[in-house]
């Protein structure tokens, strides 16, 4: 899969090598700058994935990935550092980042990252007309009516599947699309095990062996337990978390 990418970096030739790669893959690559350039570039077009340098000059990484999510959620951002800043990376992870590459990049290694973001993208946006089509779809809701089957109740966590919301002692948790599609896996086996190799390929797109997949989940795994607490995702000896099927008091 393939569609619109922006590489914003202040490194005319990182921003080279990664077009010309991109543009060869069957990308519609463009490319800017600086921070405040990708900003103004977004004012009047939009792209699906945001390659994103971390430390530049003006406006940093972390700043830029920030106002993006605050104003266009839909893109998908991966951001590019440096090793020695590889944990400003994690950070940007936690905070909504769709993954990180380390520089210098492989070229293939951009290819398939960008890859894996526009097929999480397009599985997203399917998830979202399949809920408001179902959403029309359902009759009205009573007063008497019941709770509906895609909502799910453990201990105090609440989880509306079509909705998309999620509900902890009454209050709701903002979670971001990755964080929510690793719980829907969760969800889908309420108190059995999900092995990590599930959770990499079917929640974040990745081969299940790619052992920076695996830091890259842990990183949503350890955001998604301090939204919701680790009484509701544990881990599991060998491998995996469970969503714990709480008694509803």
């Amino acid at each position: 899969m393939t569609g619109k990418v922006l590489i914003v970096d202040d490194e005319e030739a990182i921003r080279f090598f990664a077009s010309y790669g991109l543009t060869e893959a069957g990308w519609e690559v463009y490319e800017v700058n600086s921070g405040e350039a990708a900003l103004v570039w977004l004012k009047d077009k939009t792209c699906d994935v945001m390659l994103l340098d971390l430390h530049m000059a003006g406006i940093g990484g972390l700043e830029v990935m920030r106002r993006v999510k605050d104003r266009w959620p839909d893109i998908m951002i991966i951001i590019m550092t440096a090793y020695a800043t590889v944990d400003s990376a994690i950070e940007a992870v936690r905070q909504g980042a769709f993954d990180y590459l380390k520089k210098p990049c492989v070229l293939d290694d951009i290819i398939a990252c960008a890859g894996r973001a526009i097929a999480q993208k397009a599985k997203l946006d399917q998830q979202r007309r399949l809920a408001r089509q179902a959403a029309i779809a359902l009759p009205a809701k009573t007063e008497a009516a019941s709770i509906p089957p895609e909502t799910i109740k453990t201990g105090e966590l609440i989880i509306e599947l079509g909705s998309h919301t999620v509900l902890l002692a009454g209050q709701r948790v903002s979670l971001t699309p990755t964080e929510f599609g690793l719980l829907k896996i969760l969800v889908g086996s309420l108190g059995q095990p999900v092995p990590i190799g599930q959770l990499l390929t079917d929640g974040l797109g990745y081969e299940s062996g790619d052992a920076q997949a695996q830091e890259t989940l842990r990183v949503h795994i350890s955001r998604l337990r301090r939204k919701l607490g680790s009484d509701y995702i544990r881990t599991i000896r060998g491998g995996g978390y469970i969503l714990a099927n709480i008694p509803i008091l």
